[in-house]
C-alpha cells in the first residue's frame, strides 16, 4: 500500500495526522484492512485540502460539494448536501464538536441542502 501520514491533514477528533492514501483503491484497502484487524467500519473519502485520500468513519461521513451559486455571510461557497438528512448529520456533528447549532434548508438554485446558522 501506498501511504503515509499527512503533514497538513489531521483527525478532527484527534488532532493526529491522518493517513494519506494516494488513491481510492488503496484507501479501501486500508479500510478493509481497519474492519478486519481492528473491527473499525470507515470508509475512504477523496480530501478537497491535500487532494488525497483519507479514511473516516462512516457514521460521520455526509457527502457534500461545493455549491457552485451560493456562498455564506463570509461570502466563501457553501457546501451543498445531496440529501436533508445528511445536511442534518452534518449539522448534528458540528454541534456535538464545536457546539454550533445550525438548520438545514434546500438550495434556491435546486443544487442540494444547505446549513445555516440564521433562524427563520
Amino acid at each position: 500500500m501506498g501511504y503515509r501520514k499527512s503533514s497538513t491533514c489531521v483527525g478532527r477528533a484527534t488532532g493526529t495526522p491522518l493517513t494519506e492514501y494516494n488513491s481510492e483503491a488503496e484507501a479501501e484497502e486500508g479500510a478493509i484492512h481497519a474492519r478486519l484487524a481492528y473491527g473499525h467500519d470507515l470508509i475512504p473519502y477523496h480530501c478537497q485540502r491535500c487532494e488525497l485520500w483519507h479514511l473516516a468513519p462512516r457514521a460521520r461521513q455526509t457527502p457534500s460539494m461545493t455549491c457552485a451559486r451560493c456562498t455564506g455571510a463570509d461570502r466563501q461557497p457553501k457546501e451543498a448536501y445531496e440529501t436533508e438528512d445528511s445536511a442534518l448529520r452534518r449539522a448534528e456533528i458540528l454541534l456535538s464538536e464545536r457546539g454550533i447549532r445550525l438548520r438545514s434548508y434546500r438550495c434556491p438554485y435546486g443544487l442540494g441542502w444547505h446549513l445555516t446558522k440564521a433562524s427563520w
